[in-house]
């Protein structure tokens, strides 16, 4: 997990575009409701507070809404979601009636925070490519394994994609939330998270940093062979996320990376280093020991820079065991 610092200014000046420009999209399709409970929640204050409000608030609106609207409770929300995920043929006469009236109200919701067929177009008028383009988070915040770069010219080539933190399948009123919105690659978003429920109490979030206790190591697996393990207490929130997107086993496939390590920490030494920093700074004397570890490792070991490469937070903490990294 990589955070994303919320009170960066140019995570604040993203944040600041996206409610800006989604804001008046979605009241104009509210005032398009007919008069109701839906209508009457949201009003402006409502809708600019879903969209622009931290992580720890936003399924609090979710269960606002639910209270709003005559006949649904959250508890009958549950019930909803436990009847939508069986198979069709195993629903009872009341999970089928329940569908059909939740479906309804869900009809009404859906266009007004559309992300499918609506902020995810391309030709939107504010579209996905416009956030991830504002963003400019350059690998997976989950993984730090994949590049995510977002290219838009001369065309929407390719973006992030965005993981709904709270699923939109089961929190559809969050679907554009700005802090629902994580730029992350397809195999976190789709293969391994998909719709899976998380929270901020047992899981770590992108947008609330934390002091987390949570460290790449390695082993010596045999002669010149080495393998991973993540250090973290059980139980805690850095075990739970660690499981959740299955990081050690998706890392198992990168112990490649360890060895290439081990070999350079076998030619370099601190020294060396700062030696080669010597060398840079008769050819740029602004050179830096970030600049001099992202040439001789290509990685960055500034937490704030580990999105900007792959595999950035391992790299840095498997130089720090080996005696690489500078205090």
């Amino acid at each position: 997990m990589i955070f994303i610092d919320p009170y960066n200014p140019k995570i604040v000046e993203a944040k600041d575009f996206h409610i800006e420009k989604l804001l008046r999209i979605v009241l104009k399709e509210v005032n398009n409701l007919p008069a109701g409970d839906l209508k009457s929640f949201l009003s402006e204050y409502k809708v600019r507070e879903i969209l622009s409000d931290f992580p720890v608030d936003l399924e609090n609106h979710h269960l606002d809404w639910l209270n709003s609207v005559h006949g649904v409770s959250p508890q009958v929300w549950a019930d909803f979601i436990v009847a939508k995920d069986k198979v069709a043929g195993d629903r009872d006469s009341t999970e089928i009636a329940l569908i059909g009236n939740i479906t309804t109200l869900l009809d009404e919701l859906k266009p007004i925070f559309k992300y499918t067929g609506g902020f995810a177009r391309k030709n939107a008028k504010y579209s996905a490519y416009d956030l991830a383009n504002s963003l400019n988070i350059q690998t997976c915040v989950y993984c730090n394994r994949i590049y995510t770069k977002t290219v838009i010219n001369p065309h929407k080539i390719t973006r992030p994609e965005f993981d709904h933190w709270f699923p939109k399948s089961t929190y559809p009123l969050l679907a554009l939330s700005f802090y629902n919105l994580i730029p992350s690659c397809h195999v976190c978003n789709s293969s391994v998270k998909s719709t899976a429920l998380m929270n901020t109490d047992d899981y770590l979030h992108p947008y609330i940093p934390e002091n987390i206790d949570l460290k790449f190591s390695y082993w010596i697996k045999s002669l010149n062979r080495y393998d991973f393990k993540i250090k973290r207490d059980s139980g805690t929130k850095e075990d739970n996320t660690v499981k959740a997107f299955k990081i050690e086993e998706i890392y198992a496939t990168h112990r490649d990376e360890i060895n290439d390590l081990v070999k350079l920490r076998r030619l370099y030494s601190v020294d060396y280093l700062l030696k080669l920093k010597g060398l840079l700074s008769s050819v740029d004397s602004n050179v830096s020991m970030e600049e001099v570890y992202r040439l001789a490792f290509g990685t960055h070991y500034q937490e704030k820079n580990y999105t900007k490469r792959p595999l950035s937070k391992m790299k840095r903490d498997i130089l720090e065991e080996l005696g690489m990294i500078l205090k």
